[in-house]
């Protein structure tokens, strides 16, 4: 028993020793293996500095403009220099008139080939005088439904139609005079076809004009359907019973040009 734990101690003595005296690691490569020889024989090895990263020059401004690169990607915030149009010129007119029960609503009014364009939806032409009035058409007075309500508590006329008040304008439409006599300085013009008792629609406060006629016209033929251009002085002049709007546009010193 003894010479068998004899021979297992001198087997395990002879491992040990062969496993000191091998290497511990083998050279993984070849530039490796050189330098370990370069450093065995004692030869001297050169090593390189550090190099160190690579710093960029300040870019001046005049560089960075001119060149396409450095602008890349880079975008001028536009905001801060708004575009503005010099031939846009508002008109201010209208916005100092005082109406009665009303304020003004300002809009948009710009001159555009030698008219007015009103919120970019009406084209008003003339100048407001009695040699050029200003021409109007019944969907400009009756926008003022959308903004002047006095039952509903809105009370605001628009500027496009309060810049007509004391003006010389001209419309056209049809002429309604007074039944019981042959000859008045009053009719009025409306939208609407209406004799002013049975035929037609009657009108509403933004489809007719209360005119004064600066010479009185004769009313022989009373219940014809005429149709005429009036020519005169308008006024917003609102007329409200209870809350009710009965009456809105008047005219005065009106000349009437009437067919049939």
């Amino acid at each position: 028993m003894r010479t068998f734990w004899i021979t297992i101690t001198i087997l395990i003595a002879g491992a040990t020793i062969v496993l000191f005296f091998i290497p511990s690691h083998v050279p993984a490569s070849g530039t490796e293996s050189e330098s370990n020889s370069a450093i065995d024989s004692g030869e001297p090895v050169e090593i390189p500095a550090e190099i160190p990263a690579e710093i960029p020059a300040e870019i001046s401004p005049s560089e960075t403009a001119s060149d396409p690169v450095a602008t890349a990607g880079v975008r001028e915030d536009s905001s801060t220099t708004p575009e503005i149009d010099s031939a846009d010129k508002r008109i201010t007119k209208g916005l100092d008139q005082k109406i009665k029960g009303a304020t003004i609503r300002p809009g948009r009014l710009v001159e555009q080939d030698g008219a007015i364009s009103a919120d970019g939806k009406y084209l008003i032409r003339g100048t407001g005088t009695k040699e050029s009035p200003y021409e109007v058409t019944w969907e400009l007075l009756m926008s003022a439904s959308d903004t002047f309500i006095p039952r509903l508590g809105e009370k605001e006329i628009p500027q496009r139609i309060a810049m007509l008040n004391g003006s010389h304008i001209r419309i056209s439409g049809y002429i309604a005079f007074p039944l019981v006599t042959t000859e008045t300085d009053e009719c009025l013009v409306m939208l609407n076809q209406w004799d002013g008792c049975c035929i037609g629609v009657p009108p509403s406060p933004y489809d007719a004009i209360e005119v004064k006629l600066s010479i009185p016209s004769e009313n022989t033929r009373r219940h014809a359907v005429r149709v005429g251009t009036i020519d005169g002085i308008f006024h917003i002049d609102p007329y409200v019973v209870e809350r009710w709007l009965v009456g809105l546009y008047t005219m005065d010193e009106a000349i009437l040009s009437t067919e049939m």
